[in-house]
């Protein structure tokens, strides 16, 4: 039964339990400076640098990514929650740099994006300590429950 449990390996063990970092990977930052910052080393996607430019979503300093809360949200995320609060209590779940900024009052969000070149962005939420995930709901059936989300929100222009 030993198979079943749920338990740290011996030290000989140890090896094939663990996947070993990426060459170059280093310890991300402890939250909540993770929120605002990535080390390159981890995510060396510059390209989202200027992808994402005219939304203020990521910005390259020296050898960090930082995340100064803009996005699809000109004022900033915390500005978008006040507002969002105005209307509805923001205790339901948001977007990765939505989500970032959502943590600290508490609500915990998952963000989805398609295995395109938005997988980069999923990696960054990870590496921020946001939870995501590379899929799209439309397409396949996740491994969800029914009403398993109190809200959906989308960060695409429609």
């Amino acid at each position: 039964m030993i198979y079943r449990e749920r338990h740290c390996p011996a030290d000989k063990e140890k090896l094939y339990c663990l996947i070993p970092a990426p060459k170059g990977y280093v310890a991300p930052f402890r939250w909540p400076k993770s929120r605002d910052f990535v080390p390159y080393a981890n995510v060396p996607h510059k390209s989202l640098t200027v992808e994402k430019a005219i939304q203020n979503w990521v910005h390259y300093e020296g050898n960090v990514f930082r995340f100064p809360g803009g996005g699809k949200f000109p004022q900033g995320a915390d500005k978008y929650i006040e507002q969002l609060a105005s209307v509805m209590p923001v205790t339901v779940g948001k977007v990765a740099s939505l989500g970032a900024y959502l943590l600290k009052k508490n609500v915990l969000t998952m963000s989805f994006a398609p295995r395109d070149n938005h997988e980069a962005q999923v990696q960054f939420a990870l590496e921020r300590g946001v939870p995501a995930y590379i899929g799209v709901l439309g397409s396949i059936k996740l491994p969800f429950p029914s009403r398993v989300f109190d809200m959906a929100h989308c960060s695409q222009d429609v």
